[in-house]
């Protein structure tokens, strides 16, 4: 059974599609599940005689005809006896030749429940998604218990309250943090919180594409990477709008509850690993340092194209976008070099390294053990370059590079500290914290120092090349 997530890996359902909302030929089909890939409709069909005054298959048939460009529709509803599946955004993407042809169509947006009308584009009220650190970076206890010896029995109190929930709004969007609670039970027998995970949630009043929310929420994503320094995933999406009411046994419509969502962008996400707990240790920021004029002012940067384009690439190295260490190094440079150039002014034609010292001192850093912070911007910048141009032959060791990236890391990490106006308690709280620590260690345990031009005076020791 596939649950409240839609369908499970490896699932293959058999029913029927539904392809409008006019009468016609039953058209049999498989819907089956790939964990990196998503959902995708194998549709088996049969080629029609030229005279069949009805024939089955013409419609099944002219989808699958890739010299003509005939696309699938764009929306297709598939059911059969576990449920309904509105399939959107679809696109043909093979079939087969013979006397028993079949076809396959991957859609752009899966959802688990059925519609009250066909349409090429479902634009909805609401989209929430669970990502990987928002719990940790919420802070909310919708769960909370007292146990009292009372006679010799212990008794135990449960109270269930997700109730806590931030909002404010931006960008044409209501955004939300909300608490979360799902239990289930028998009287005298058993009591099991299901999922206590809070979610961020997207409102449009006009409706917005399940792509347009996304995109929307993408720069809490990008926050919590940062926050976290860790690799954090999407863990899920659902949708609710009165498009996907309640269906009841008898026809009539009740109010609609939130439906699962899978989006091709995304999907490979949920099956990565969950981080562990220690890696929610040292936050750069919490919902309660930031609140919702913290958490708006980020959106609202981060509508601006050019800082956007400043955030994404170090957000994707720590979200491991390479396990090599040369284009991990590359990135970062890029994102420092944007930022240094946001926060200086965006004054034109200034060095990389000017950039990267910027971000140092905007962000109040300080390593003396390692070098002063020209150096190390000049350092960063020379390896980038060097990097880059191969008519420079030099290489820097694997030491080097590890302590580069590891303390590149950190520096655009920091950059939060003065765009969110961090206060001085946990900005101290993050430079104790253990990323700041190995990172600095990765230079100090070798020896590795730079001087003011950017140099290293020591080359440390050799380590097996990636991460």
């Amino acid at each position: 059974m596939a649950g409240v997530d839609g369908l499970a890996a490896g699932e293959v359902r058999v029913g029927f599609l539904h392809v409008d909302d006019s009468d016609g030929p039953a058209q049999a089909a498989t819907l089956v599940f790939e964990s990196k890939r998503g959902p995708e409709l194998l549709v088996p069909y049969l080629w029609d005689a030229h005279d069949d005054p009805a024939p089955q298959f013409a419609r099944t048939a002219k989808w699958f005809r890739f010299q003509d460009d005939t696309p699938p529709p764009g929306t297709i509803v598939f059911a059969d006896n576990e449920g309904i599946v509105t399939l959107t955004g679809n696109r043909a993407t093979g079939g087969s030749l013979g006397v028993r042809p079949l076809g396959r169509i991957r859609p752009q947006v899966a959802i688990y429940g059925r519609p009250r009308t066909f349409q090429d584009e479902y634009r909805v009220r609401e989209f929430a998604s669970t990502i990987d650190g928002l719990e940790s970076f919420a802070g909310f206890r919708p769960v909370s218990f007292d146990t009292v010896r009372d006679e010799n029995v212990n008794r135990t109190t449960v109270v269930l309250d997700p109730e806590e929930s931030l909002t404010w709004h931006t960008q044409g969007f209501e955004y939300s943090i909300c608490s979360n609670v799902r239990w289930s039970g028998q009287e005298g027998k058993r009591f099991h919180v299901l999922d206590s995970e809070p979610y961020v949630r997207t409102l449009s009043t006009d409706g917005a594409t399940p792509h347009e929310h996304i995109a929307a929420q993408w720069p809490i994503r990008a926050l919590l990477i940062l926050v976290h320094g860790t690799k954090l995933a999407w863990r899920s999406h659902r949708l609710l709008d009165d498009e996907f009411p309640t269906w009841m046994l008898d026809g009539h419509t009740e109010a609609p509850g939130f439906v699962a969502v899978h989006l091709t962008g995304t999907i490979e996400q949920h099956g990565w690993s969950e981080p562990p707990a220690s890696e929610f240790y040292w936050p750069v920021a919490t919902l309660n340092d930031l609140g919702p004029e913290g958490l708006k002012k980020w959106i609202d940067l981060h509508a601006d194209e050019a800082f956007e384009r400043a955030v994404q690439p170090a957000v994707e190295v720590i979200n491991g976008a390479s396990s090599f260490l040369e284009p991990q190094l590359m990135m970062l440079a890029i994102s420092l070099d944007r930022f240094g150039y946001l926060s200086s002014g965006r004054r034109p034609h200034q060095p990389l390294w000017r950039h990267i010292e910027q971000c140092l001192n905007v962000a109040g850093l300080a390593w003396p053990e390692i070098g002063s912070n020209q150096g190390i911007a000049k350092a960063i910048a020379n390896v980038n370059n060097d990097l880059k141009h191969p008519d420079r032959e030099s290489y820097p060791s694997t030491d080097q590079l590890v302590a580069l990236v590891r303390l590149s890391r950190v520096v655009v990490r920091a950059q939060l500290f003065h765009l969110l106006d961090l206060d001085r308690e946990r900005r101290e709280s993050f430079l104790a914290g253990n990323d700041v620590r190995n990172a600095v260690r990765s230079f100090t345990r070798v020896g590795i120092t730079i001087d003011d031009t950017g140099n290293f005076t020591h080359q440390g020791g050799d380590l097996p090349r990636g991460r």
